[in-house]
């Protein structure tokens, strides 16, 4: 496997293997939870898991892009914070407070904790910016993967396990159809640059090639699933890519920003967990949006 092209296949569907097979299981956990037959703590845990792991990391790498351009993140208290809202949906379903009193108080004592490490330890040069900077950590990693987490508990009282999770699977199938649809029209028939100045590489092509591909997959998903209508399949998918790839755009303005092509080097040939989860985190409002308001109960 000299070429790039075939080592991004491979591990892109090494990737799409694991994470499927994840969801289903959590999937089907949930739904034996929702009949009774395990505990109701179960439901949602490996999924809290995950997001957990993934917004930890995701942080991690994205304090070292701020480093380069010379932003010190407070990081115990950013990543403490990330992950307990990240994962409000599993840890709050027995409590009455809804997403509001529980983001403003994490917000907030990250942000004192935050503070007070910049004091004890550099003081006030870089205040302002660090303590900026650490508040964007936590709201972008934190409140994004929490609208993820909505979106994987939109029909808890499901007993099936496709009911539990088939809205997930659409949602990052769309969007991923987009990364991989703009990817291979881009670099095929891509000719007129995008946005040069912060992604030299994505093409006018690969954008409305990542449209289609999405439009493809949502339509697919709404034909043989219960999940959304059919006539809004197709809508769905293309805001999913159009979101999606504003976020990918979005971590290429970070990443240039910072001078770094990637923002690690965990996955090969995708780069970090930044790069893997931009456009789902993007995305991941407007997809909520959407199923909460016209997506049927599984």
């Amino acid at each position: 496997m000299k070429s790039t092209l075939a080592k991004r296949v491979f591990f892109g569907t090494l990737l799409i293997v694991f994470f499927t097979g994840l969801f289903l299981l959590d999937g089907c956990l949930s739904a034996r939870a929702a009949q009774q037959t395990l505990p109701a703590w179960l439901s949602g845990l490996c999924f809290a898991f995950l997001c957990a792991i993934l917004s930890a990391a995701g942080g991690i790498e994205l304090a070292r892009l701020a480093r380069a351009g010379q932003i010190n993140i407070i990081l115990f208290p950013a990543i403490t914070a990330i992950i307990l809202i990240a994962t409000h949906p599993y840890w709050s379903r027995n409590l009455t407070d809804s997403m509001a009193p529980a983001l403003a108080a994490t917000l907030t004592a990250g942000l004192f904790f935050a503070a007070l490490i910049q004091a004890l330890k550099a003081g006030n040069p870089g205040a302002i910016n660090n303590l900026a900077g650490t508040c964007f950590l936590i709201i972008y990693l934190g409140v994004g993967c929490w609208f993820i987490f909505q979106i994987r508990l939109l029909n808890p009282l499901s007993t099936t396990t496709w009911g539990q999770i088939g809205p997930l699977i659409m949602f990052i199938a769309c969007v991923k159809s987009s990364d991989i649809g703009a990817y291979f029209t881009g670099r095929f028939l891509g000719r007129h640059k995008w946005v040069p100045s912060i992604s030299p590489a994505k093409t006018w092509e690969g954008f409305f090639g990542g449209i289609v591909f999405a439009a493809i997959a949502a339509s697919i998903f709404a034909h043989f699933s219960d999940i959304i209508d059919i006539k809004l399949g197709w809508l769905f998918g293309a805001t999913m890519a159009l979101t999606g790839q504003l976020g990918d755009l979005f971590e290429s303005m970070l990443k240039r920003d910072a001078d770094i092509k990637d923002s690690a080097h965990l996955i090969p040939e995708f780069g970090g967990i930044l790069d893997l989860v931009d456009s789902v985190i993007a995305a991941a409002p407007f997809a909520l949006l959407f199923l909460a308001n016209w997506g049927k109960s599984g």
